[in-house]
């Protein structure tokens, strides 16, 4: 009797051992399902790399920078006489150094992306607008850029910078905060600007490489695969590394052709170039708690009780109290994300189709047929409260 109970307790212990082996290859087969594609909402990593370029990061280290590395605020990027490298923005937006350059990430923040550019030159493919700035500091002078498009910015021997606008607007940091438009490019010399046309037609080697880059990504964007994509978001929204309310879209780590590409939130967006990206993120059929509003202390969108605002061209920062919160100077709708109000920003000039967008806090992005009054909606119908609330769920 004692041996047959003995002999059950070792059966229904090997059988535990390898439900908990089964378990875990489940658990492993899943993970390595949903890093099939890598996602990121994040500035900083490095796309592309050829020649010599180097890195001297904030703590005093120094190396060659490599394809893949992450790089953080105060690290600086050096590229040789050979070297030349593409950085990560916040998704969709690219800077591509040529040679002799060197800069340094300032912020990484959405709505005002800051960066030094110490010398040399480069491109900077970016979506930016009203509420989402980015803005190139050099030695002497800084480059507001206002409107998404394509922007070229050259640092002399002596600190003093130019700006090309090949699309897009710029604002100067001269007395009277001068707009650069396309065609046009600009210098500021003690606090006055010079503006002139130049010839868009005449690209150097860095102009070419640039647009070659953005159709190849468009091109890598178009080609996601759409079942194993749908895998990799869900696994990766579970797991809180990004939601509608941060980005514009998202990095993906496409393993086929090793290259970071953008996956945008809102239908119809193409790159600055003009390069469709093919699909968004509609397209994945993704469950509907993707578009409910972060649960944290308040609203995405709204205007906290007391807000620090900085003066773009004096850099003086003042505190609101909160009295304007519902001004023109903070037109923000509650629970609209980002991608919805750059397409709905009139100064961002963001390529996208003819599906106007709008958002409905009760049913997400919604997109209408071109010659029909009948709505589509990204998501099915979601009930977002007035107050924040939590969010449970389970994963997939």
């Amino acid at each position: 009797m004692k041996y047959s109970f003995s002999r059950v307790l070792t059966a229904l212990f090997t059988a535990s051992l390898f439900a908990c082996s089964a378990f875990a290859q489940n658990n492993s087969i899943a993970s390595a399902a949903g890093d099939k594609y890598v996602i990121s909402a994040n500035a900083g990593g490095v796309n592309f790399v050829e020649g010599t370029v180097g890195v001297t990061k904030k703590e005093g280290k120094s190396g060659l920078l490599l394809k893949g590395d992450q790089l953080q605020i105060g690290d600086r990027v050096s590229t040789g006489t050979t070297g030349k490298v593409e950085i990560l923005l916040n998704p969709g937006s690219f800077l591509r150094l040529g040679i002799g350059s060197s800069f340094e990430f300032k912020t990484t923040s959405l709505d005002d992306l800051q960066i030094d550019l110490e010398s040399g030159s480069a491109i900077l493919e970016v979506f930016a607008g009203e509420d989402f700035t980015v803005t190139v500091n050099a030695p002497k002078t800084k480059f507001h850029l206002i409107q998404s498009g394509i922007y070229r910015v050259d640092v002399a021997k002596d600190g003093s910078g130019t700006i090309a606008v090949w699309k897009g607007k710029a604002e100067l940091s001269d007395a009277n905060g001068s707009i650069v438009k396309g065609g046009r490019e600009a210098s500021v010399t003690n606090g006055n600007a010079a503006i002139t046309k130049f010839d868009r037609s005449d690209k150097d080697a860095l102009e070419t490489w640039s647009k070659a880059r953005s159709k190849e990504l468009a091109k890598t964007s178009a080609s996601l695969d759409r079942s194993q994509m749908r895998t990799s978001l869900i696994s990766s929204f579970f797991g809180r590394r990004w939601n509608t309310y941060d980005s514009f879209g998202l990095w993906v780590f496409d393993p086929f052709g090793r290259n970071y590409c953008f996956l945008p939130f809102g239908y119809g967006w193409q790159s600055p170039y003009g390069y469709g990206f093919g699909n968004y993120l509609g397209w994945y059929n993704l469950p509907s708690i993707v578009y409910y509003p972060p649960t944290n202390n308040s609203r995405p969108g709204t205007v906290p009780a007391t807000q620090t605002t900085t003066d773009r061209r004096t850099g003086s920062r003042t505190i609101d109290s909160g009295s304007n919160r519902n001004s023109e100077r903070y037109p923000r709708e509650e629970g609209v994300p980002p991608f919805v109000r750059m397409q709905g920003d009139s100064s961002s000039r963001v390529g996208v189709s003819e599906r106007s967008p709008t958002f409905d806090n009760e049913r997400g992005p919604v997109y209408s047929q071109p010659g029909s009054s009948q709505p589509i909606v990204s998501a099915p119908p979601v009930t977002v409260t007035s107050a924040p609330r939590e969010i449970k769920h389970s994963r997939p």
